[in-house]
């Protein structure tokens, strides 16, 4: 049976929560990577900046996301293309919105979670995210618990998505932070 969406799409199975401070294990003048995200008005694609703080390697890469179904942000459909920096900077010419944040990197008995510090509007805003092979691993990750405390789980929660939170401030979402961290 042929895929639904192409066959250089993939799927990303992905659980995302809201942190209160980054975790003590991490240094907080050292990320992994600062990441810069260009959403293009009126499209499902942003442009990637990623560049890995050791050794200043960048990748600029365009990508389309969106859910598998209407309302699964917990299985999202990916399409990545990496560019080079003239295709990147072309990109970055058309109307959209900025999200940047520096990401740190999380290994914990096999569990791989990254961990993303906002910039700019939005500094103050902590999230972090880990990926699972499938649906049913993600579900059966409910049970797990969780390497950061006080973590709330804002997976299905449309508003923490990257694309709903380019081109805000940390007072446009103030009270979505404050009514998520209530619940």
């Amino acid at each position: 049976m042929p895929e639904p969406f192409g066959r250089y799409a993939k799927r990303e199975y992905e659980r995302r929560w809201l942190l209160p401070a980054l975790p003590a294990a991490f240094d907080p003048h050292r990320p992994w990577a600062r990441i810069t995200d260009h959403y293009i008005d009126g499209t499902r694609f942003r442009v990637r900046q990623r560049v890995r703080i050791d050794d200043n390697d960048t990748v600029w890469k365009l990508t389309q996301k969106f859910s598998e179904t209407d309302g699964a942000l917990d299985r999202i459909v990916i399409t990545n293309t990496y560019l080079t920096r003239g295709e990147y900077d072309t990109f970055l010419r058309l109307p959209g919105r900025t999200l940047a944040k520096n990401r740190w990197l999380l290994d914990v008995a096999g569990a791989h979670y990254g961990v993303d510090v906002y910039e700019h509007g939005l500094t103050g805003l902590i999230t972090a995210e880990r990926e699972f092979p499938s649906h049913a691993a993600l579900l059966a990750s409910s049970r797990d618990s969780l390497p950061f405390e006080h973590a709330v789980d804002v997976t299905h929660r449309l508003e923490f998505t990257g694309g709903a939170l380019a081109g805000k401030t940390f007072a446009d979402i103030a009270n979505l932070v404050d009514a998520a961290r209530s619940v």
